[in-house]
């Protein structure tokens, strides 16, 4: 990812300044390359204080942005800079790529949930549609649930479950159980996740959620069911205790029942 950054900090700046200006560039990515990003960025501030013309401001910008998220993991610091750019620009392209940004650092390595909903909101209603919406769409759904707002997020992934085509439907499943299991809608959630399993292949994420399916067996107190779904991931599930820990459990409860 850090050689990509750099290849396309090279073509932003593909374009022709005035001597000085063209120097001074030149220089900050030169200690880039060198991977002295704490000069670099001295540098590119040091030419914004000479307010350069706007497009270069806004390129200029977005490298500061991803100088602090992608090379020095100051997420925090990153997001003044593709902040500003909205500031300089009403360019639909500069606007998506650091929405793009900040919804990503939002979501990922921040954690603020409430302001990731709304960045992928805006980029999934985005028209002419982008080429990732599925993607911005998911997240958005995603950032939802994360925000503590299971009924809408709810509604979010039924509609990504509507569309056959979308990259996400698969997994919309999974996560219209979670919520359902959240709410304690154990029949719900059970029904979601028997769809997903039809159309999921990653072993991972099957054992997984059988796992959860047999929880919620286990809760609606049909032990037989939850027995079965807890053995049939025994020495798949990561943690093996557990299972046999649920297995003994429920054998016991079922043995209690009998007397």
């Amino acid at each position: 990812m850090k050689l990509g950054a750099l290849i396309l900090m090279g073509a932003l700046f593909s374009c022709d300044f005035t001597p000085p200006l063209n120097k001074e560039i030149l220089k900050a990515q030169s200690y880039i390359s060198k991977q002295d990003y704490r000069s670099a960025i001295k540098k590119y501030q040091k030419i914004l204080k000479k307010n350069p013309p706007k497009d270069i401001q806004v390129k200029i910008n977005y490298q500061l942005g991803d100088l602090y998220s992608i090379y020095l993991a100051e997420n925090k610091q990153s997001v003044k800079y593709y902040k500003e750019i909205s500031k300089i620009t009403d360019d639909p392209l500069w606007l998506v790529k650091t929405q793009e940004r900040l919804g990503e650092i939002y979501f990922t390595y921040l954690k603020e949930y409430k302001l990731s909903e709304k960045i992928y909101e805006k980029l999934s209603n985005f028209r002419p549609r982008l080429a990732k919406q599925d993607f911005y769409s998911f997240r958005y759904a995603l950032s939802s649930y994360e925000n503590d707002n299971p009924i809408k997020s709810l509604e979010l992934f039924k509609n990504i479950k509507r569309n056959r085509n979308h990259e996400y439907q698969i997994k919309s499943y999974y996560y219209e159980g979670l919520i359902y299991f959240e709410l304690k809608n154990w029949k719900l959630a059970v029904s979601s996740w028997n769809e997903y399993l039809k159309r999921e292949t990653r072993k991972d994420n099957i054992v997984q959620t059988k796992f959860l399916m047999a929880n919620a067996y286990e809760t609606m107190e049909e032990l037989k069911k939850a027995y079965n779904l807890y053995y049939s991931i025994l020495g798949e599930y990561p943690n093996t205790e557990v299972i046999q820990n649920r297995l003994k459990a429920i054998y016991d409860r079922r043995v209690a029942r009998k007397r």
